[in-house]
Order: C-alpha cells, then sequence, then structure tokens
C-alpha cells in the first residue's frame, strides 16, 4: 500500500502501489512520501548543469483557507509558479533541506527540480504523483529500480479511484513549530532568488464572462451559507445545492434535492462560474458533481431587544 503525504487522504489506499508507467515523453509514478527527497537528490546528482527549482500553489489560499481546501475534491485550481533559475547541485539540495518536508507533507503544491539544458524535470504533486519529463524515459530504469519501483502498462493513482461518491481530499500542512505554510515560501525563499513567473488559469477568459439571469435558469448551484450573531461571530456553515427554477433582477429560487424550494438575493456579482470536479458538502458529506455554478451569503442574525 502507496505511503500517502500527511495532508492527503484517498477512499480506497489498497488500490494503490509503488509502480510507474511510461507515457511518451514522460513517466507517472506514485512514490512513497519518505522516497520524494532521496530521489530528487539523485535527479540533482545525474544533472551536471544548471538548474531551476519549480514552486506552484494555489492562488486561492484566502478564499476559505486551510479548512475549506478540505472540502473541495479533485477540483482544478488558478495556480501562481514560482521559480528560482540558476542554481548549481549544491543550492538546489540546499533549498529542498530548508523546505523539501514542509513541500513533502503538504497537500495542496507542486514541486520539483528541472535542469535548463537538458529541460529535463522531476515533480511531486497531489496524492504522491510524481512526474519525469524527458526525452529519454528508458534512461529512467535504473534510476526507479533503484529505489523498488517497479513499470507497469497502466498506473493506477488516486484520480483513477474516485468517482461521484468517493473522492479524494488534500489540505495545507502547518508547521507545529512555526505554524507556517507553503504559502509562506515564496516570501521566505527571495533571498534565494525565488520569484513569481506566471498565474495559470484553469478556466479560460471566455468561461468567467458575464453571468445573466436567463443564463442560470436550469442550472445546478452550490450555495454557501455561514450564519453569524449580531456580533458576527460565526454560528454555523451549511451547504446547499440544487436547480436554479427562476432568475430576475427581482429574485433567484432554486430548488434543492430534497424538493423545497430556497430564495437568494438576485446579486449576479454574488456568483461564480464553477470549476469542473467533485465539490464534498462539509455539513452533510454530500458530493456534488460538476455544478454550474458558486456563490457564497452571510446571514447576521438581528441583535436581541
Amino acid at each position: 500500500m502507496l505511503e500517502l503525504k500527511e495532508c492527503c487522504s484517498v477512499p480506497f489506499p489498497k488500490r494503490l502501489s509503488e509502480e510507474y508507467e511510461v507515457r511518451e515523453n514522460a513517466i507517472y509514478a506514485n512514490v512513497n512520501a519518505s522516497k520524494v527527497l532521496d530521489m530528487m537528490c539523485e535527479f540533482i546528482d545525474s544533472h551536471n548543469e544548471p538548474l531551476f527549482f519549480i514552486l506552484e500553489l494555489p492562488c486561492e489560499e484566502m478564499d476559505g483557507g486551510i479548512t475549506e481546501s478540505k472540502m473541495l475534491i479533485n477540483v482544478p485550481n488558478d495556480v501562481d509558479v514560482y521559480f528560482i533559475d540558476g542554481m548549481n547541485g549544491d543550492m538546489a539540495k540546499y533549498i529542498l533541506d530548508e523546505i523539501g518536508d514542509m513541500l513533502v507533507k503538504d497537500g495542496m503544491n507542486t514541486f520539483g527540480i528541472g535542469g535548463h539544458e537538458s529541460h529535463e524535470e522531476i515533480l511531486f504533486g497531489k496524492y504522491n504523483v510524481m512526474t519525469v519529463y524527458t526525452q529519454s524515459p528508458e534512461g529512467y530504469r535504473a534510476f526507479f529500480k533503484s529505489f523498488g519501483i517497479k513499470k507497469v502498462p497502466a498506473l493506477v493513482t488516486a484520480w483513477e479511484t474516485f468517482d461521484g461518491e468517493h473522492g479524494g481530499e488534500s489540505w495545507v500542512y502547518v508547521s507545529k513549530e512555526t505554524g507556517k505554510t507553503v504559502f509562506d515560501i515564496p516570501e521566505r525563499c527571495k533571498e534565494y532568488g525565488m520569484y513569481l513567473y506566471e498565474t495559470r488559469k484553469a478556466v479560460g477568459e471566455a468561461a468567467e464572462g458575464e453571468i445573466t439571469y436567463d443564463e442560470l435558469v436550469g442550472k445546478t448551484i452550490l450555495v454557501g451559507m455561514s450564519y453569524c450573531n449580531s456580533k458576527e461571530e460565526l454560528i454555523e456553515q451549511k451547504q446547499f445545492y440544487g436547480t436554479i427554477v427562476e432568475a430576475s433582477k427581482t429574485h433567484i429560487r432554486f430548488e434543492g434535492a430534497d424538493g423545497n424550494t430556497f430564495a437568494l438575493p438576485p446579486d449576479l456579482s454574488a456568483i461564480k462560474r464553477a470549476r469542473a470536479g467533485e465539490y464534498k458538502l462539509r455539513s452533510t458529506g454530500e458530493v456534488v458533481v460538476n455544478p454550474d455554478f458558486l456563490t457564497t451569503w452571510v446571514y447576521v442574525y438581528p441583535e436581541k431587544q
């Protein structure tokens, strides 16, 4: 059974093993968490060239924060991509020694090392999937064999075990000693030359266009509600979903899965298109697959007289 990183869980861990598959110019592997940094260092030792470090982080750390990251299952995020360029082997190993343990434990990031001249890369991401990009994948046969990882015709990753009822969960690792997370790394590593290279969008610009009332009717919406007292202190959070049956400048109504009808304020600015994926409702445990829209609201109870 695969030794998963600390900040993720999968519904059927016994289905996963340490194995790898070759697909054209890339290798995909399930790798035990305890082997990752050693494999990164071995990659560094075999590449006598200028190296770069790459780190991908979800953009939406503050959009619900550390706890909400556990609510979303297999949902693509916009990601910020950071680089440190022009490192030698010693510097690359120093970076891994400084932040590698946190990166391996964390469930939300992807990180790795690449060569500026060979254009080969080794990356480690969600659910313990390691990817090696290379024009010569057979050249890595001895590399994986030395770490006890066998080649298979078709790799079964955690993603292949998910369905509408069973999803994986990933969340942010928080250091018990410092309270820091992977989202503190870009600032911490500025002194080593880390910089933001780009933000990669999970949803194209056309899909993010203006939403109209007519477009809403007949579509599925996922609603998050936070209930607060008069001092704006959180009391509870609930999630609902259903099909929108009416939408106009005066009201938006949707029919829930239980047949009841609910009303929402007719504020289109509070509604977002949902990224494709599976959304687990924290309040009920239900999984909603590929809703069309998302919206979140806060209800503040009036002060008692």
